[in-house]
């Protein structure tokens, strides 16, 4: 196993994790990660993205210099307010992004699975990669996520796994650090590092077969939630104190109002437009006379303001507030 390639793919992971996916040439091809950087350059993982207008001085390395013009042999005319003109490696301007596209068919590629059975959960930031047949026990489905420490992201993968009914049957590989944060809601799930089980070979990622098949702490069974509204959107049903109850279409719409809302908190007249009531009369707690504790739990009418607030349970404040 070449220590490059697995060099490379850690620089690739970090890179993928930044708030902006982007480096310079100078940054990604030189110092400590230089070896790295070229590897990624070879396996042409990385595009060309748009070129710095203002650079740092390559003789001074302090002053912030401007890109004049391009010289002969690769080169660069930088104008510095300390160095006054200085030539410098073309490689200071360029910048080089990740191929989305290319990521995700390296990672199919290694996987052995078709792109048909690609979906893109979230864009840019989460996929859905297929399923797998191994030999021996169940399928296995899979899943890949940069940004996976961030709350919102996590559970939109959740809510995605929910939906496929795989969270007993799911691998999640991530380009993010882990362990995952203590409250995340994949928490329990089987989550990997690409960078730990997999390095960059020839335009794909060639897996460790003994890390690939190491078990990992799989959910076989859903854990049963407390108090929570994770489930309205996409199950249509709340959590109490671990009991499940079902929502009817308009109780449905009137809590997916309220979470979806900034404040968490609507007048009636705009509860009842974004819930698309045609009722002459709409009344929210007449609409949950059958589902009373449902009510009681979760919205709160404030007399004095005339306002309808959601209560958010505690086991949703990490991702709903």
């Amino acid at each position: 196993m070449s220590q490059v390639q697995c060099d490379a793919t850690a620089l690739f992971c970090r890179l993928l994790d930044r708030p902006k996916p982007e480096i310079n040439g100078l940054a990604l091809c030189s110092g400590e990660h230089a070896d790295a950087g070229q590897q990624l350059l070879r396996e042409r993982m990385l595009l060309i993205g748009t070129p710095l207008e203002w650079v740092t001085c390559s003789e001074c390395g302090v002053e912030l210099a401007r890109v004049v013009r391009q010289l002969a042999h690769d080169n660069i005319l930088l104008l510095c307010p300390e160095c006054d003109q200085v030539s410098a490696p073309a490689s200071l301007q360029h910048t080089y992004k990740p191929s989305f596209p290319k990521v995700v068919n390296a990672l199919l590629t290694g996987l052995k699975l078709s792109p048909t059975g690609s979906k893109v959960i979230e864009p840019d930031i989460c996929w859905r990669l297929g399923t797998t047949e191994p030999t021996r026990g169940q399928p296995v489905t899979w899943y890949f996520s940069r940004h996976l420490y961030q709350p919102k992201i996590a559970q939109h993968l959740r809510s995605q796994i929910n939906q496929d009914k795989t969270a007993g049957s799911c691998r999640i590989i991530t380009s993010s650090e882990l362990p995952l944060p203590d409250y995340s809601p994949l928490t329990g799930f089987d989550v990997v590092n690409l960078a730990m089980i997999a390095r960059i070979s020839q335009s794909k990622f060639e897996f460790f077969a003994d890390r690939l098949a190491a078990p990992g702490p799989q959910i076989l069974e859903e854990a049963v939630p407390g108090t929570t509204l994770k489930y309205v959107e996409s199950q249509s049903k709340v959590f109490i104190d671990g009991k499940a109850y079902e929502l009817a279409p308009r109780q449905r719409s009137i809590l997916l109002a309220l979470m979806n809302d900034r404040d968490h908190e609507m007048e009636m007249d705009a509860l009842k437009t974004a819930c698309g009531s045609q009722a002459q009369i709409f009344s929210p707690s007449k609409e949950f006379l059958r589902n009373q504790t449902v009510y009681r739990t979760f919205v709160r009418y404030q007399r004095g303001d005339e306002r309808y607030v959601l209560l958010i349970p505690e086991e949703d404040r990490h991702w709903l507030c």
